[in-house]
């Protein structure tokens, strides 16, 4: 399967929990009509373990079957409602084509994602790597490498640079809540971010 991602902003000003109620109840909808759709799960932010890098509101995971059904999806009529909408809750975003890759829903475990950015993305992560898989509660690792990135169209910002995402997963909420400060710290060579998530599946 095909993934995209991205990473969305919220507005100056706006709370955290209006953003998470205006992006599930009333924007979700709205994407889940586009056509071609597989998985479309949204990444909420509920805890950002400092020091952190990146500016994150919630993350999206997308699933097509390829390429093709993707571009067709994000011209379909339901994208010009897509579009419209973000200004309602959206402050800047940007998509991350990271090509095969799987969805899976956190359930009844915690989950953290982790935004990594560094010049050469494979340079100290094989230790990194090891270190998240010792923690307490560790149940799996997903990692996505950003193949290339899709700025939003309109945009003035430009995107945040982000090489890898990581896809962490606990035994439970209390697992990964403490497991996220320690991830943090781990940043000696590379950019990250270190977010809890709750995970809600949209289609």
């Amino acid at each position: 399967m095909f993934k995209r991602m991205s990473i969305l902003e919220k507005r100056p000003g706006d709370e955290q929990a209006f953003f998470s109620r205006y992006w599930e109840e009333r924007h979700g909808p709205l994407v889940a009509r586009l056509p071609f759709i597989r998985a479309y799960v949204q990444n909420h932010v509920e805890q950002q373990y400092e020091p952190s890098s990146f500016r994150v509101g919630g993350i999206v995971e997308l699933q097509f079957d390829d390429a093709s059904a993707m571009d067709e999806a994000f011209s379909a009529e339901g994208s010009k409602a897509v579009i419209a909408d973000e200004a309602n809750f959206l402050g800047n975003a940007a998509g991350y084509i990271i090509g095969d890759s799987t969805v899976r829903m956190a359930g009844e475990l915690g989950k953290l994602v982790v935004l990594l950015s560094h010049d050469d993305r494979r340079a100290g992560t094989k230790e990194f790597e090891t270190a998240v898989r010792q923690l307490p509660g560790f149940v799996q690792f997903i990692r996505d490498d950003v193949a290339s990135t899709i700025t939003r169209p309109g945009s003035a910002q430009p995107g945040q640079r982000v090489d890898s995402f990581f896809h962490i997963y606990f035994d439970g909420t209390a697992d990964a809540d403490r497991a996220g400060p320690k991830v943090a710290r781990m940043a000696d060579t590379f950019k990250l971010g270190v977010f809890r998530m709750r995970t809600t599946r949209i289609v």
